[in-house]
């Protein structure tokens, strides 16, 4: 019976070929090495655990809210994709994607929470991002600034408060219209329908 499950991440650099004693170790000189200790029996994890043992430590980590999470030393960070300028009063769409070391994070799975500068915004509920979005969610008419002017949209991870995104949308005041003008033609012909 398991009384006690614990996993150590560690950095250890470059392995010697032959020095490890699993294939990673051999094949993967210079990754990442896990240690699995489970009532107190320590056991080298090996290819077909490295995945769960990842998992609970960036668990463990995310519940304490001790990292950002990434590969290596390479940090994760969101971006936004929003229109170039947008109308007061209109929504319009932004897509939020996860990226890490330069590529889409498909298996980031982190609520994020929206703000912006413009107090009078409509924004999107808080979102947790599923499996399904692989790493990016587009948020159909989501987003209303209601100010003119310079805003900005920022997209933030609620549990690593680091890993954050903002973008300047520029604001167009929303037109009424002051008058109507009505065209007609320059001649018309009247018919007439006489009844006997």
């Amino acid at each position: 019976m398991i009384s006690r499950g614990v996993v150590n991440h560690r950095h250890v650099g470059a392995l010697p070929p032959g020095k490890g004693k699993d294939k990673v170790s051999n094949a993967n000189a210079g990754f990442v090495r896990f240690d699995a200790r489970f009532s107190g029996k320590s056991a080298h994890v090996g290819l077909g655990n490295v995945l769960a043992a990842l998992r609970l430590w960036a668990l463990s980590a995310a519940v304490a809210g001790l990292v950002a999470f990434g590969c290596g030393s390479t940090p994760a960070n969101l971006e936004i994709s929003a229109p170039s300028s947008a109308i007061a009063g209109l929504p319009f769409t932004v897509t939020v994607t996860a990226m890490v070391g330069g590529s889409r994070d498909r298996i980031f799975n982190s609520p994020i929470h929206f703000t912006s500068s413009d107090s009078a915004a409509v924004l999107p509920a808080d979102y947790v991002f599923t499996a399904a979005d692989a790493g990016s969610h587009t948020f159909t008419n989501g987003v209303t600034l209601m100010t003119a002017g310079g805003q900005s949209i920022t997209a933030t991870d609620t549990i690593a408060s680091s890993i954050t995104a903002t973008v300047n949308v520029p604001v167009s005041a929303a037109t009424t219209a002051t008058q109507f003008k009505v065209s007609a033609p320059s001649t018309a012909t009247a018919v007439l329908k006489m009844q006997h």
